[in-house]
């Protein structure tokens, strides 16, 4: 749906254009409500907070005529599930994709909070902003305080899209050896040890800015360097990798291929040739595939993993729990590791629904073999959470960011042998000074 906005009358841009995603201070706010008396309390609180109301309406269709012809639009609209044309699924669904729609901070009462996560989970889907859906047991006087709590938490801030990196760039940066894995440990949660480093990718642009996968990987694909790449990384890894062998450190390696490459005969024996090249028993490196690269061609899929496998290598399925892998799926592919999607992680400890998601899914990979790593682990409940939910291995800000193979090869020398500090040294931050 396109807007119809006025400009200003001095001929500056309309005021959607220049507002944030959400305002640091009380800014406008509509409220969309099909209950009067609960739309009355929103509104009475937010202008009590130092908002401007400027609609109060009961249905979806008021709301779109108001949005769409206002010079003005809302920073925020606060609203409820239900309305007198339609509901907040059916609004998101109007909505989706606008990229000047408001917040939609939800003021839902009396719901179970698996339809609160469910209508936030639409409104990720639909590329909207949405927040603070309230708890059941919230009362009245909580929607500005709630509001407020959000602005102050760090909500999503508009960022300016970067340029593409050129082709050139991109040759400069192979060539000129400003491309280069950085590394961050995998902590086995029996005992400590760390066992695995996986590689990630880092650049340096020609002005010596830091360039990370995010920005890497598009220009790369686009530009026919991925494979180039890749490979470089592999070499640059397993020459890390027989470096800590022979320093007593006998560590695996990880990093990332996607199952377009390992299609390619030519790439699997240039992988083998890299191994070999330094001394390394294929099964030191293991080969990390997206999830989303399962939903392709199953018998695709199966011959290319399987191919990794009988070269010799680990072969483990990335960000677990973002798509949908199914258990038979899972029973025909030749995995070694499970790699559980720092998204599940965040939060897990205080999240009953993810608890019970991590739990069935390390009880599954133990089923049939696999080892279970933990991603994204930042806090020692997280931490706990994880083991408590099966977990095997864990990596993340808590245990340590990713370095260079230098600072990573320094960082692996001072631990007694490769065992990381007890759990209570990390909840105390202590490890994490010293470094």
């Amino acid at each position: 749906m396109e807007r119809h906005r006025r400009a200003a009358d001095d001929g500056s841009l309309p005021v959607s254009s220049l507002r944030p995603s959400v305002v640091s201070r009380p800014g406008r706010a509509w409220v969309l409500c099909a209950d009067e008396a609960c739309a009355r309390q929103f509104e009475a609180e937010l202008l009590a907070d130092g908002w401007q109301v400027g609609v109060r309406v009961s249905s979806m269709q008021h709301l779109l005529l108001h949005l769409y012809c206002e010079a003005q639009p809302p920073d925020v609209l606060v609203c409820g599930l239900h309305f007198e044309d339609g509901d907040a699924l059916r609004l998101m669904r109007l909505l989706c994709g606008d990229e000047q729609a408001p917040l939609l901070f939800f003021a839902a009462q009396h719901q179970p909070r698996g339809v609160l996560k469910s209508v936030l989970a639409m409104a990720q889907c639909c590329k909207l902003e949405a927040a603070c859906c309230l708890e059941p047991s919230a009362g009245q006087g909580q929607v500005a305080q709630a509001l407020r709590n959000y602005r102050r938490s760090g909500a999503r801030k508009d960022k300016a899209v970067p340029p593409e990196l050129p082709l050139s760039e991109l040759r400069a940066m192979l060539d000129g050896g400003r491309l280069e894995p950085w590394l961050q440990p995998q902590v086995r949660l029996a005992s400590r040890d760390v066992v695995c480093v996986e590689a990630l990718m880092r650049g340096v642009s020609s002005d010596g800015a830091p360039l990370g996968p995010a920005r890497l990987l598009p220009a790369l694909h686009q530009h026919g360097l991925l494979e180039e790449a890749t490979l470089l990384m592999v070499r640059q890894l397993c020459e890390f990798l027989a470096a800590c062998v022979g320093d007593g450190l006998p560590l695996r390696g990880a990093l990332n291929v996607s199952l377009r490459l390992l299609a390619d005969e030519s790439f699997c024996a240039e992988l083998q040739q890299a191994v070999r090249r330094c001394g390394l028993e294929p099964s030191r490196l293991t080969l990390e595939v997206d999830e989303h690269d399962l939903l392709g061609d199953l018998t695709t899929v199966i011959e290319n993993t399987t191919r990794c496998r009988l070269m010799g290598f680990g072969l483990a399925l990335d960000h677990f729990g973002t798509a949908y892998s199914s258990p038979l799926q899972l029973s025909q592919l030749p995995f070694s590791e499970l790699k559980m999607d720092g998204s599940l992680v965040a939060g897990m400890a205080t999240d009953a629904a993810k608890q019970a998601i991590v739990a069935s899914s390390t009880s599954l990979a133990r089923g049939l073999g696999l080892r279970v790593v933990a991603e994204g682990v930042q806090s020692p409940s997280e931490l706990r959470a994880v083991r408590e939910a099966g977990c095997t291995e864990a990596q993340g800000y808590l245990l340590m960011r990713p370095m260079s193979m230098q600072a990573m090869r320094q960082w692996l020398r001072g631990l007694d042998g490769l065992r990381m500090p007890a759990e209570e040294e990390l909840a105390d931050d202590v490890f994490l000074k010293r470094w």
